[in-house]
């Protein structure tokens, strides 16, 4: 599976899947996974991004990046390039 893409497109291994990067303001999700290295799965991890956990956009910066999230109660600001790692669980 290939991690490489243009600019903007997602990874090879998201397709047909959505990303951190895919929600809209106010709309809620539930992870369900991280697909990077061990060092940033480790520091998502530690802030509380965990399979299952549910989070929410909340605002995103006049140009578009950082984006600010909700989860377990307090505000995670991610650049974009980390939230296409984030990987949601399919809705049912």
């Amino acid at each position: 599976m290939s991690r490489v893409g243009s600019a903007g497109e997602s990874p090879a291994w998201s397709v047909g899947g959505r990303t951190l990067a895919d929600l809209q303001p106010g709309e809620k999700a539930f992870v369900r996974g991280i697909e990077s290295s061990a060092s940033l799965k480790r520091r998502l991890s530690a802030m509380g991004v965990i399979s299952g956990a549910e989070i929410s956009l909340n605002r995103t910066a006049p140009m578009g990046d950082p984006r600010v999230y909700t989860l377990l109660g307090y505000n995670l600001s991610l650049r974009n390039e980390d939230a296409r790692k984030i990987i949601l669980k399919a809705e049912e």
